[in-house]
């Protein structure tokens, strides 16, 4: 059940990254890449892959931590998300997007450590595919926001340079 739901998170993650890449041109390649390690991790939980796991929580982690953390992205939607509530209408339906995704990417993280913690056969090993989850997946973002989004570099700014 928790590979479902999972691999459920990714998909509609990968979802909202293609209607975001939709409507903003200018980051449709950047969505494309991006949708790879989420949509790989999704399969990877059905097949009880302990790097699936691992990618999943390393990868919603680090989207949570950028979008909600780094950035005002995540509170941005929710304000959109209640004032939708409140008057039945939304004036930024891009910025609204952000709470699904933060449901979905929060989801990975949860479903992912539950399939893992309820997986039969662990074994000390397991540590270097989480460790190299949450090593390679920044790597892998911050490469694809150089090559194609270098604006998204900024939010970094004080952390990494």
């Amino acid at each position: 059940m928790t590979d479902w739901a999972t691999a459920g998170c990714a998909a509609l993650f990968v979802a909202i990254l293609a209607l975001s890449g939709y409507w903003d041109p200018t980051i449709r390649t950047l969505h494309v890449f991006e949708a790879v390690p989420y949509g790989l991790a999704g399969l990877l939980c059905l097949r009880q892959s302990t790097f699936g796991y691992a990618l999943a929580a390393a990868g919603g982690a680090f989207w949570l931590w950028c979008a909600g953390f780094l950035t005002t992205f995540v509170r941005n939607g929710f304000e959109r998300l209640g004032a939708l509530v409140r008057t039945g209408s939304v004036d930024r339906i891009d910025v609204l997007i952000a709470a699904p995704a933060a449901f979905a990417t929060a989801g990975l993280v949860v479903f992912s450590v539950a399939g893992y913690v309820r997986r039969q056969n662990k074994s000390g090993r397991d540590i270097v595919a989480i460790a190299s989850a949450f090593v390679a997946v920044p790597l892998f973002f911050l490469a694809i926001f150089k090559a194609f989004a270098p604006r998204y570099l900024a939010m970094f700014n004080g952390i990494l340079w």
